[in-house]
């Protein structure tokens, strides 16, 4: 490998590279190949509004995380490639600029009252029914916000809502749409039908040995093997490890000390008024204003009643500022510093990045710690269950390592006393077993690393707990069949194709002779009902006659269809289905509306990238 890079090193383009880093550094220095290769932290820009990189990461990785929420395992792994999001991402947040500046240009607005309300009322942060904190908090700081710029983000979703909503507050639907829609809906056809099938035909149907070689003759490139390819593989599990580790008596005491530790040995029930700091509140408005609050509560107001008029927190704002029981690292080291140091009925101001707080500390309970025998068996688990975990990350430089430094797998196979397994031979488009269909199994299997240089793929992780390393055991290349191979295939194209037009002919006999055809009547049929139905209302209107078409069904079958009548019948239900087909072209109209609207928008804005 080593020599490999010696003798490549020795290239003509190598030496460009070299010669215009030596010339770089000689004219202008360091700096100036470091800037180079570094880029403004503005993405782009909309209507002078900078759209900057945190911020393009930030919506690739909100992206990120819904499509893995959505989608879960199924995942195409190349929908969470990183250029991919990125590029959606910033299209996204020139769209919402070029929104933002609108809304702006209408002097939209939206208050704090609103955003409050919004959150309140979200299913995504209730539980039973009732505004979670808890829940609130940990959905923000998934999506790498903090609460204030969180509600910022709300604000300004409410904000483009509005301009959108006066787009589609004016649309709205004709009579006559609703009544042309309506009658089209409630139309029935009655129509007869003689069906031809098309299986019962290839049953029939022969072809012969001299037309079987005439075909493949003629058409021989339409008959390839594809591609296929077959690996050998190493395949390392987490369990495959459990052999090898122990558990001390050491380490179960530390585990027990490190879980009573971390377990609350009191909780404490508080209360709390917070006074959020940001754009309308600044720290000193905040402390004058906590003054006020503690003096109103030396007179003798309570505390609830106090929290439920000035505290900012969602939550327990209508429970008179109750948290409930708290315990150690809930609410974070600067709130948990005074109250777990308050004593009965104290009250005392704490700053937390959420804002200013004023807490009341109401009750004081001690909590029971289960013995370390109680725990013994429950801490063996565990700690295996993290050594193993632990123990197979820990092996990812050394298979990774292995699988670089040879040729084969056998280093691997002995060192982890794994044999070595092969896969049947499958295309690009994967095989049928769980290994061979994994688009990142796909991937190296066909990668010029494992297919054309023949050597061992790197480590690829399937799981948190299984990783593999692949290399070619067999390469078929697209190659043409011969007769022998492709002869059952040639045949059944044969087959389908002279019964195919054994039909054609038996339906053009049909439409010449329709008096003689055994028909099937189907009177008053209603729009999908099955597939002859949906083929019949393809129809033109019958005048004068009958309007009769061959057509041709999903499963090959060839049917041909005589319309008879177009009937118009009231609906039973006329009230809820005009209602019904308004909403729909109100929806209709509203879309093309704001996607109309959306590209004025983005037309006459100034956009830079």
């Amino acid at each position: 490998m080593l020599q490999n890079i010696r003798d490549k090193s020795h290239g003509i383009v190598v030496k460009i590279i070299v010669g215009f880093i030596v010339v770089t550094f000689a004219l202008f220095g360091v700096d100036a190949l470091v800037t180079g290769f570094t880029s403004s932290d503005t993405v782009a820009e909309v209507n002078g509004t900078e759209i900057t990189r945190t911020d393009l990461l930030q919506s690739a990785e909100t992206q990120r995380r819904q499509l893995i929420t959505m989608m879960g395992n199924q995942i195409n792994p190349d929908l969470l490639e990183d250029t991919l999001l990125q590029r959606r991402a910033l299209d996204e947040l020139i769209q919402r600029a070029v929104l933002s500046s609108n809304a702006e240009s209408l002097n939209l607005g939206v208050s704090d009252v609103q955003v409050d309300q919004y959150l309140l009322q979200a299913q995504e942060f209730q539980t039973n029914g009732q505004f979670d904190q808890n829940k609130y908090l940990n959905f923000v700081r998934s999506l790498g916000y903090t609460p204030l710029t969180f509600k910022n983000r709300i604000r300004q979703d409410m904000l483009l809502q509005q301009a959108r909503t006066a787009v589609t507050a004016s649309t709205f639907a004709l009579p006559h749409q609703i009544e042309e829609i309506t009658k089209l809906q409630n139309q029935t056809r009655t129509f007869d039908y003689v069906e031809f099938d098309l299986m019962d035909e290839v049953e029939k149907t022969n072809v012969s040995q001299t037309e079987i070689e005439t075909y493949f003759s003629e058409n021989s490139d339409d008959f390839k093997q594809e591609e296929q390819v077959s690996l050998s593989y190493v395949l390392i599990k987490s369990s495959d490890l459990q052999d090898k580790i122990e558990v001390t008596e050491d380490e179960l005491r530390a585990a027990y000390d490190a879980v009573i530790s971390s377990e609350p040995s009191e909780e404490r029930l508080a209360s709390h008024i917070l006074l959020e700091l940001g754009d309308n509140r600044s720290e000193e408005q905040a402390n004058e204003l906590l003054l006020e609050i503690e003096s109103k509560l030396s007179s003798g107001e309570s505390f609830a009643a106090l929290a439920e008029t000035y505290s900012d927190d969602l939550g327990s704002r209508s429970l008179g500022g109750n948290l409930g029981y708290v315990e150690k690292g809930i609410m974070g080291d600067d709130f948990d510093d005074v109250l777990f140091e308050m004593a009965l009925d104290d009250v005392k101001s704490v700053q937390t990045e959420f804002g200013l707080h004023l807490v009341q500390l109401n009750e004081i309970v001690a909590v029971d710690v289960a013995s370390f025998e109680d725990q013994r068996l429950q801490l063996e688990e565990d700690i295996i269950a993290r050594k193993i975990e632990t123990a197979l990350l820990g092996e990812h430089e050394n298979i990774s390592d292995l699988a670089y430094a040879s040729d084969r797998l056998d280093s691997l196979s002995q060192e982890y006393g794994i044999e070595i397994a092969t896969t049947d031979l499958f295309g690009r488009n994967g095989g049928v077993d769980t290994l061979t269909s994994n688009p990142q199994i796909i991937a190296a299997a066909f990668s010029p690393q494992v297919l054309e240089d023949e050597q061992n793929s790197d480590l690829i992780e399937l799981s948190d707990n299984e990783v593999v390393v692949v290399r070619i055991n067999e390469h078929n290349e697209e190659s043409l069949k011969s007769l022998d191979e492709a002869e059952d295939q040639v045949k059944s194209v044969l087959i389908r194709q002279k019964a195919l037009a054994t039909l054609e002919s038996k339906a053009d006999a049909a439409l010449l002779n329709l008096d003689t055809q055994d028909w099937k009547n189907v009177a008053e049929a209603t729009r999908g009902a099955d597939e002859i139905t949906e083929l019949a209302f393809t129809l033109a209107h019958p005048e004068s006659s009958s309007v009769t078409e061959v057509k041709s069904l999903s499963n090959g079958n060839l049917s041909v269809i005589r319309l008879l009548k177009i009937e118009t019948k009231p609906d039973d239900n006329e009230a809820e289905q005009t209602a019904l087909y308004e909403r729909y072209v109100n929806q209709t109209n509203s879309a093309l509306s704001i996607e109309a609207q959306q590209t004025l928008l983005t037309n006459s804005a100034t956009i830079e990238r």
